[in-house]
Order: structure tokens, then sequence, then C-alpha cells
């Protein structure tokens, strides 16, 4: 048996703050977070396509000692409580003592995270690793795509990763290539150094599928990769708007092996393209009326027509509950077709269907209870078809494959023709198994209606004959200009008129 050359330490927390929403349903308490610790967390990521999966992956095949500290991660939600915040860190910075003496620090984190009295929980946690741990010992930082970026963030870490594709399919693979670049460090093959782009940019959250700008953008990044062998890596964040931060922004970021000027170099480069094709980032989505409609009067086609509801994208932050595109639906006129719609958040409704039982008829106010943003309850009278217990594991080729999920019991109603899968907690649709798991088979219908911005394409662009966005009022309305900037203290586009990249970013 061979020996372990390497002994790395291993920690994340992981949360997208939408700060938009603290007003609707308060704090994000340390409850709302799924916490592991030690051998927990090997036992539950081990296998997955998730950040800590792939750490694991890489440490395995490097034969590194990796010794998993903590991690929580929550559903994107509100503000975090300040004591929740200071609970984990505290978690992961005694659990690293604890753990010393190491030859380096993996971590897990998304980069969207806020706190009370903390706007970059990222940035204050690693300044707090780095004066823990020192200049010498490496740090590499796996983050998702929609990281808002400080440079405390940069500053103290030695590697900084994003996934590169939304969905997020490829954090697995990120987190394996972050542990191969501090393999590389500690070999002293490598001397990563970092040049950063800032852009005025409030970002609209755009797949990376193709066909839209950021794919070209990611395969410009590729080619620079293989033209210049001393670039390690070179990747942009998108940013996340629905966070009332002073700098909610795109960034890129450079990382080369020793050639500083490089580094800016290409920063720059890439900047300059992103800033050249920003007209093409804005959206046209239509209302929850004219996508139901257009979905209507699609004929004969072989696979479903997916309506997706950007507006209440529980991975963007929202409650989960609005009704604007199933109240849509189930107020059109002629619907002579088969839909399905997943998944409202309404834990009243569920325990209410449970207590009925399977075969009841049930009256009901489903949804529009947490904000007001979420519409009004739609009242109606429901048949209880089934009931499951709301766990489940994320299917290959779907974002988070392998990962598992509890949303608290579940249920499938039929509300005049429609069937429609309520949980008890708010979570986008990734795949198909929300539905399966309720008895449907969704290349039986005709129209699949679920909550979510760009994830469910993992799995739903191979599975859709079409697919159609719905942007309504909401949480997560496509619609980033109309929340308020407290906090914001750069002019930018298009919220400004910044004609010029270098107007306001250095």
């Amino acid at each position: 048996m061979q020996t372990a050359q390497y002994r790395f330490a291993m920690a994340g927390i992981i949360h997208e703050t939408n700060t938009y929403a603290e007003a609707s349903f308060g704090q994000t308490t340390l409850s709302a977070f799924e916490q592991y610790q030690g051998q927990e967390i090997i036992d539950a990521f081990t296998g997955t396509n998730h950040q800590i999966g792939g750490f694991i992956q890489g440490a395995k095949q490097h034969l590194v000692d990796l010794h998993p500290i903590y991690l929580g991660q929550a559903t994107p939600s509100g503000t975090i409580a300040q004591s929740a915040y200071l609970e984990m860190k505290a978690k992961i910075l005694n659990g690293v003592k604890a753990s010393l003496p190491i030859d380096a620090m993996l971590l897990a984190l998304h980069g969207a995270g806020v706190a009370d009295g903390f706007e970059d929980i990222e940035g204050d946690l690693l300044a707090s690793l780095r004066s823990l741990l020192g200049p010498e010992i490496p740090i590499a930082v796996v983050y998702d795509l929609h990281a808002n970026c400080t440079p405390e963030m940069f500053a103290n870490a030695d590697i900084s990763l994003p996934c590169k594709l939304y969905p997020h399919i490829d954090f697995a693979d990120r987190a394996v290539e972050a542990v191969d670049l501090v393999v590389l460090m500690r070999q002293q093959q490598i001397q990563p150094v970092s040049a950063v782009r800032y852009l005025p940019i409030l970002p609209y959250i755009v797949t990376t599928d193709q066909g839209f700008i950021p794919a070209e953008i990611n395969a410009h990044c590729q080619r620079l990769l293989q033209d210049y062998p001393t670039i390690i890596d070179c990747s942009w964040f998108h940013g996340f708007p629905y966070a009332d931060i002073e700098a909610p922004c795109p960034t890129v970021i450079c990382t080369t092996n020793n050639d500083c000027a490089l580094a800016e170099q290409i920063a720059e480069e890439i900047a300059t393209l992103i800033w050249s094709q920003r007209e093409r980032f804005l959206p046209q989505f239509f209302t929850p009326h004219d996508a139901i409609q257009i979905a209507l009067e699609q004929q004969d086609l072989s696979k479903p027509i997916v309506i997706n509801e950007y507006s209440d994208n529980p991975g963007g932050g929202t409650p989960g509950d609005g009704t604007y595109l199933l109240s849509a639906i189930l107020n059109a006129p002629n619907r002579h077709k088969r839909i399905c719609f997943g998944m409202i958040n309404d834990a009243a409704v569920v325990q209410q269907a449970m207590k009925a039982g399977v075969g009841q008829q049930i009256d009901i106010q489903l949804g529009g209870k947490l904000g007001p943003m979420q519409g009004a309850p739609i009242v109606c009278q429901a048949y209880v078809k089934s009931i499951t217990d709301g766990h489940f594991v994320n299917c290959d080729g779907a974002m988070f494959a392998g990962v598992h999920f509890d949303l608290g019991p579940m249920c499938r109603l039929i509300i005049a023709g429609v069937d429609v899968i309520v949980a008890c907690r708010a979570e986008q649709v990734y795949d198909e198994i929300p539905f399966f798991m309720h008895g449907i088979d969704i290349l039986q219908y005709d129209i699949v209606a679920l909550k979510g911005a760009n994830h469910f394409r993992a799995r739903y662009n191979h599975l859709a004959a079409k697919i159609i966005t719905a942007n309504a009022v909401g949480l997560s309305s496509a619609d980033i200009l109309s929340f308020p900037r407290r906090h914001l203290k750069r002019a930018v586009w298009p919220k400004d008129a910044v004609s010029d990249l270098d107007e306001v970013y250095p």
C-alpha cells in the first residue's frame, strides 16, 4: 500500500444569497443548512458531481490524505443570520486548527454568500484561513459560476476556479483540477499568479448552452489555454444580480505560471470581449400567459414542450410558491393537452393532502403565501393522486448528479386536469426524478412546466421538443433593473450609461 504524500484539509460553506428575499421570509438561520462533519462528508459526497465529490476524487487519484472538516450548504435564500455564519466559520477554523499540520486547504464555496454584517462571507473566511495558515500553505477554492468576486477572495487564495458551465455540470471536474494544481504547487512545478478584471455590468443570468454568447466566450478562453502553455486557467464569473451589495458584477480571472504580464494581458482581452458583447446578454422572455399560449399552439410533437418559470426560481433564492405560471395554465382556454407542473412549495397543502389521503378530494389555497411578489393563492379543489417522503437522488447527466435531496413530504395533486407536484421546501427542478417518483412519465405529457432558470436544461435539452421561458414578477425576475440598489457604489450597465469599460473600473 502506497503512503500518502500530502495531507490536505477540506471544508466549505455554500449559499447563494438573495438579499431581497429577506423581506419576504426572513434571514437564513443555521437550521436551513445541511451540515456535515468529518467522515459524514466523505460518505455523502463520494462519487457525486459536486465540488466536494471532485475534491474526494482528486485526492484519491493523487494518494492525498484528505481531512474533511465541515460543510454547510443550503438552498439559496435570504441573507444569512450573523450567528449562523459565525458558527459555520468557527467550525471550519477550529477543525483546521485541529488538523494541523496540513500541506494545503481545499474549499468549496459559492462566492455570492452574504450574512448580516458580512457582505462577503467568502472573503472574510478566506482572510481568516490565510491568517491561520500563513502565506506558504496553498489554498484552492472552487466556486459557483455566479460568484460576486471581491479582492479579498482572490488575495487570500492561490487557486480560484469557478465552474465554467451553466447548467453547472462541471463542478466535480473543476474540483479535480484544483487538486491537480495544488499538487503541482507542492511539487514546485508551478507558481500561480493571477490577474483580475471587474466589469461594470449588472449580470443577467444567461445559460452557457450552445447558441448563447457565453459559450463563445468560454470557447475563446479554451483557445487561449491552448495557445499559451503558461496559462493555468482563464475563466469568468458571471456574477449574481439578486444581491444588494457594493459590486454584484462579472469578473474575469487569468492565472498563469509566474507570468504576471500575460495574466494581465489575457484578463483584459477577455473582459474587453465580454464588454463588446454585452447587448447580447439581454433576455427576451414571455409572460406566463403568452408562454402557455405558445405551448398550446404547438402541434404533432414527439417530445413535450417545456415551460420554465424563471422569475420564481428557488435556485436564485425565491420561496418557490409563486403562482403566476400555474395560474396562467389553469386559466388558459382550450386547454386540450396533458400538462404537468413541478414543484410548488406549500407545506400546508402537503399536510392537508396527507391528512386526507390518496384518492381524496381537498379544497386548497395553493401557493402565494410567502411574500407579495408570489402572486395570489390558487383557490381550488384538488384530487390527491400520490404522496411520497420527498427523498430522491439526482440522476446521471443532471447537475449535482448523485446528490441526495430531502424536500420533506411531497404530493401529486390533480387540479382541473393538470398534474401538480407540491413540496414542503423550495427547490428548483434539475431532472425528471421529482415527476417520476410521483408516477409521472414526462414523455407522455404534451407540456411540462417547472420552476428554474437554466439548471434543468442539463437533462431537459434532450427530453424537450422546445423550451419556452416565462418571466413575471418575482424575486428572481429577469427585470433586474426593478430591484433597488442601496449599496451599489459603481455605475453599471445597463442601469447607468456606461459606454467605456475603463470609465469605472481600473
